[in-house]
């Protein structure tokens, strides 16, 4: 199979809005894709879900997004890992766990279990703590210390982190009473704060001096109220104390293994933060995964590469482009690779560097390489919003998506030129709080997103979406259309013999419907009725 050119845009954070939401995408708005919508077959898929491979009402996002995009929706979860070694009964003795334990044991000290919860945590997450919490009290550890951050780092102001900490003490901490939270957080203190923001939490959570609410759960509400969000909330301590000490053991329960590198680098090397003698020394760190660019954290279970990905089966002589944001295109990179370290040399990359001028940048760019008639594949990932870039407004978003609406455009006029065939769809739909006039007005774009297929050979009349599909769907399509042997059902030839026999069964009810009649007439003329 030679297979054909094409184009996949990802207008990613666009969707489909619920009813409840507020009203921002308009066909004024985005006159491109209203057009192409009416002329080409346009429908929309699920992405969220078990539909793709997340759990059930569980949104999407862009690192979750790629992974079920690229392994089809088979994605290996490093809460099945977990699991699996817990029915293996290989947990309980994995050297990392009975270490993080032992060094409490010999020192007489405390466990602190840093967990990070958000949209995606899982159900079965809790009872993996509760695991080690069981384990920790089974073999005489006094005081475990629980250490939260809030929110999921591509959903940034959802507020999960009360019902999550209510599943907390639901499936752990009330079998638990040796357990206690002492801090909590943002998530930002982990991965975005300065190293100065991420110096004084770690201070605090030292010397138990700093915001102190003894009832976190109203505490998460006022927050709430004052604007703050689960990814920003500032950090506050639920006691007053001491909390951590020399020759205390640390446990990270990273289901995400970029999470904290730095923030745990100044638990391991305090010396090099702070004066001698004012901090606690000897603290062993331990967690469940990696932890990027920190190899002197020793960990549990190693993440495993997916079995399948989107690259696999694309043949050397299919050249292919991917444009992002800088901060993206690595990891989009990587993830289509399937995490595996050797890349095939017919794999490009262009970064786009400038996220306020992204839009314009991306029609550029994209424009440019179509024109070169070069690349078999390119893979454009459009961020339809940006938390470091965009303010948090519903004209901010509106604007975004013209400039989303000018880029398909683009990717069509020059697509077309070409004979590209075109796909533009979302691996995920934004659900967020924008800032309109006085108050903050829900944007849901988060249950289906869009997807539209445009080829000089495509058109409604002869090309059918899957009705109930998802973005997982999404990637036999574009494979095969690469030349890789597939099957695949979202996108589809309509069959001439299915017009065929719908129009036979038009045909068969105009012809019943007139004998009745024809009988009716027959019937009253002579009397009978």
């Amino acid at each position: 199979m030679n297979g054909r050119k094409s184009i996949l845009l990802f207008l990613n954070g666009f969707g489909m809005e619920v009813p409840k939401s507020f009203n921002v995408y308009s066909a004024t708005l985005m006159p491109s894709l209203a057009k192409l919508s009416n002329y080409y077959p346009f429908g929309s898929v699920f992405a969220s879900g078990t539909e793709v491979g997340l759990n059930k009402g569980q949104l999407s996002s862009f690192k979750a997004g790629y992974l079920a995009f690229s392994s089809i929706g088979k994605p290996n979860k490093k809460s099945s890992i977990v699991q699996e070694k817990i029915m293996s009964n290989q947990f309980d003795s994995n050297p990392a766990i009975v270490e993080s334990i032992r060094h409490a044991l010999q020192h007489e000290s405390k466990v602190h279990i840093l967990l990070s919860i958000g949209e995606r945590t899982e159900e079965r997450m809790f009872e993996q703590l509760k695991r080690y919490a069981e384990i920790c009290v089974k073999s005489g550890v006094k005081n475990i210390y629980v250490h939260i951050f809030l929110g999921d780092n591509s959903v940034a102001d959802m507020q999960v982190s009360d019902m999550w900490i209510k599943n907390l003490k639901y499936h752990v901490m009330n079998f638990i009473p040796e357990m206690k939270i002492v801090s909590i957080a943002g998530r930002k203190y982990l991965t975005d704060a300065p190293k100065d923001e991420k110096i004084a939490y770690y201070r605090m959570i030292v010397s138990g001096v700093g915001e102190i609410w003894a009832n976190y759960e109203d505490t998460i509400k006022k927050k709430y109220q004052a604007k703050e969000t689960d990814d920003s909330m500032g950090g506050f301590l639920t006691v007053r104390e001491n909390i951590m000490h020399a020759n205390d053991s640390v446990m990270l329960f990273n289901y995400d293994n970029s999470i904290g590198a730095e923030y745990l680098d100044i638990i391991q090397n305090p010396n090099e933060f702070f004066p001698a003698g004012k901090i606690p020394t000897n603290v062993a760190v331990h967690s469940l995964f990696e932890v990027s660019d920190n190899e002197n954290i020793p960990f549990a279970f190693a993440s495993e590469l997916p079995e399948h990905y989107f690259f696999e089966n694309i043949p050397l002589d299919k050249k292919i482009l991917i444009i992002a944001d800088k901060d993206r295109v690595q990891y989009i990179s990587k993830c289509l690779n399937g995490f595996r370290e050797q890349f095939n040399p017919n794999i490009h990359i262009w970064p786009i560097g400038d996220k306020e001028h992204r839009f314009e940048l991306m029609a550029q760019y994209l424009g440019a390489y179509i024109n070169q008639d070069f690349y078999d594949l390119i893979i454009a990932d459009c961020d339809i919003y940006n938390d470091q870039s965009d303010k948090a407004t519903i004209e901010q978003l509106k604007k975004n998506l013209a400039a989303a609406d000018t880029v398909l455009n683009v990717a069509y006029i020059k697509g077309m030129e070409k004979n590209y065939t075109l796909y533009c769809s979302s691996l995920y739909g934004i659900k967020k709080k924008l800032f309109l006039t006085s108050t903050y007005e829900q944007i849901d774009f988060s249950q289906k997103t869009p997807l539209l297929v445009a080829g000089n050979d495509i058109r409604r009349e002869n090309t059918s979406i899957l009705i109930d599909g998802n973005f997982t769907q999404l990637a036999p399509v574009i494979q095969k259309n690469v030349g890789v042997d597939v099957v695949s059902a979202l996108v589809t030839p309509k069959l001439a013999t299915k017009r065929k026999k719908n129009l036979n069964l038009i045909i068969i009810v105009i012809l019943v419907v007139f004998v009745l009649f024809v009988l009716y007439v027959f019937l009253y003329t002579s009397g009978i009725i």
